[in-house]
């Protein structure tokens, strides 16, 4: 839908509080402007995880050709929320580059303030900035987790059913890598957002702060662009790297 010849006061609608079983987001990834891949998330259904009712969601990550001839690799990521709760009961992922893999599993004990991690695979792929090894020293490896923990994934849908406001920030527990990393979610002010070829929407600037972006991305940000309808549709995401 298009908003742009509209003129209207822009506020926040309430959000829904169920997801729509098959619903499929698909993202086009470009660096610097070249399209080097794409993210599709997608509702999957339900499934029950140690007797709790949950959403099962998928992310994928995938390059194409151009992308592919340079770094070959490829993301798939399982969340399991909660339905009545919306926290996560399950988290996988699956990493490969080249011809190199990495499983990991945890179960999340919501009630007994529990992470059980499972992992199998070359767990580094990468090369350990200096700044990620200082926080790593820092944020101790743990089990524990507090009541209502977030996954990477998870965190995301959990936010589209909140009923948020304008100009103010919400805390969330996100456990990734065996830590515990809280994480405060700023809500900017609706605005129109142009997405090209695509029409002009009314949106809100989600700004996560946050020791995790430093210990992900390296003292980058991550800004997610959220439509404020009752959808709260994740429209566009932007991470800083170190070329743009």
């Amino acid at each position: 839908q298009n908003f742009k010849s509209q003129p209207q006061t822009i506020a926040i609608s309430d959000p829904a509080k169920v997801l729509n079983i098959g619903e499929t987001l698909e993202y086009s990834v470009e660096w610097l402007g070249i399209p080097v891949g794409k993210i599709v998330l997608k509702v999957e259904g339900s499934a029950t995880i140690n007797n709790y009712e949950c959403y099962h969601i998928t992310a994928k990550a995938l390059p194409n050709r151009f992308f592919q001839h340079l770094y070959d690799l490829e993301y798939t990521v399982h969340t399991y929320i909660d339905k009545q709760f919306y926290y996560t009961r399950r988290f996988e992922k699956i990493r490969r580059i080249n011809k190199q893999y990495n499983h990991i599993v945890i179960d999340f004990d919501q009630e007994k303030h529990k992470a059980v991690f499972f992992s199998e695979g070359l767990t580094s792929f990468f090369k350990i900035s200096p700044e990620r090894t200082k926080i790593e020293a820092n944020t101790p490896i743990t089990t524990e987790i507090p009541y209502g923990t977030q996954d990477l994934l998870s965190s995301f849908y959990y936010f589209r059913f909140l009923g948020i406001q304008e100009n103010n920030s919400y805390p969330v527990n996100i456990y990734y890598n065996q830590r515990n990393w809280p994480v405060n979610m700023k809500v900017g002010k609706p605005f129109l957002r142009e997405i090209r070829k695509k029409g002009s929407f009314p949106v809100v600037e989600i700004s996560p702060d946050s020791l995790l972006n430093n210990y992900i991305l390296g003292k980058r940000r991550l800004i997610v662009y959220l439509t404020i309808d009752s959808r709260r549709i994740p429209l566009e995401f932007k991470l800083e790297t170190a070329l743009g």
